[in-house]
């Protein structure tokens, strides 16, 4: 009967990667931002010769595709541009897909190096590839965004991580510094995984070393910035303490919004919450690594709402289903473990 479950779970996860490549057929390019940003730059690329396009990057016409951007996943979208030998994103498209099917099999494998039963592994990966941003992400009219790569690499982070805390084997820390140095090259917001460094048990002397070896890129790119003139369509302002509250509270308030959407996320907060107050986290690797880890990432994200130029009641409401997204992997290990001890009670 057990057999019969988990193959019957294969099944469905296999029907949402079959669910979200048909959207990426059907609407390769319905998302704005793909069009408007990631795109359009890889065009940029392509019709440059693979130099970065700095007449473009510096247009005030163009101001609206965020020039300040990091070029990685629009070179990335180029180099497929020339194995293809021209620009087709009806084929690019279906990259999302495919990191979608990655992200699940790094969901499965990382709860199974957990020690989570085969079948409770499978319901909760089932049950996280139904997450209506993450389906948009894989190619339900987001083709071509660049946050289910983000999402991908945070995933990736935390098995890496997981597998050094497990192994002490050097290789997997020094992937991870890679990934994150990766990671602040396809949005600026990928830097706010630096800080899971802080809590992989090594020297001191090591952590610093690989901080400051992750933040090279992230630099350079702003030395790169800076040195071209290339303007920012926003920028951070220090408001008065009065607005530091009210932005604060926004913040909040269209956070706690989105999660409320049925349409977006089901009954999963709701049940979260649920199974968080009835479930016990004794895993070590969640109580130190993952909790910090997901603390330090909302402060991130949290200090670059509250000091953009842009206002919380615009800038909060239309992106924070994405950051949830990008903040899910830290989460939903929580929720995990905490649904895995209350299955498991005697």
């Amino acid at each position: 009967m057990q057999r019969i479950i988990n193959s019957l779970l294969i099944l469905l996860i296999i029907f949402n990667f079959l669910f979200v490549s048909l959207g990426a057929y059907l609407y390769p390019i319905a998302s704005i931002d793909a069009v408007s940003i990631w795109y359009l730059k890889a065009k940029a690329f392509y019709l440059n010769n693979g130099y970065i396009p700095l007449e473009v990057l510096k247009n005030k016409y163009y101001l609206n595709t965020h020039p300040q951007y990091p070029l990685l996943l629009p070179f990335i979208f180029y180099i497929f541009y020339v194995l293809l030998n021209g620009i087709n994103e009806t084929v690019v498209a279906f990259i999302n897909p495919l990191f979608y099917l990655l992200t699940i099999i790094v969901v499965y494998k990382l709860l199974k190096e957990m020690e989570i039963k085969t079948t409770l592994s499978l319901i909760l990966t089932y049950a996280y590839s139904m997450l209506s941003p993450f389906l948009a992400q894989g190619g339900r009219k987001h083709s071509g965004d660049a946050d289910i790569f983000i999402l991908f690499l945070n995933w990736l982070a935390i098995f890496f991580s997981y597998k050094f805390i497990k192994n002490k084997n050097y290789n997997f820390f020094y992937i991870l510094i890679l990934i994150v140095m990766i990671s602040s090259q396809i949005k600026a917001e990928g830097i706010f995984l630096a800080p899971i460094l802080l809590f992989i048990p090594v020297s001191k002397k090591l952590k610093f070393f690989s901080i400051v070896l992750s933040l090279i890129p992230f630099t350079l790119w702003r030395v790169f910035i800076s040195y071209y003139n290339i303007p920012n369509d926003f920028y951070f302002i220090l408001p008065s303490l009065q607005e530091m509250t009210i932005r604060s509270f926004e913040i909040f308030y269209y956070t706690l919004k989105e999660m409320l959407k049925i349409n977006n996320w089901y009954v999963f907060w709701p049940v979260f919450f649920v199974i968080f107050i009835l479930g016990k986290r004794k895993n070590e690797f969640i109580k130190k690594f993952i909790y910090p880890s997901l603390i330090f990432y909302c402060g991130g994200f949290f200090i670059f709402y509250l000091l953009s130029s842009i206002s919380p009641q615009t800038y909060v409401s239309t992106s924070i289903d994405r950051i949830l997204l990008q903040l899910s992997p830290f989460y939903y290990l929580i929720f995990a473990e905490s649904v895995r001890n209350i299955s498991f009670k005697k």
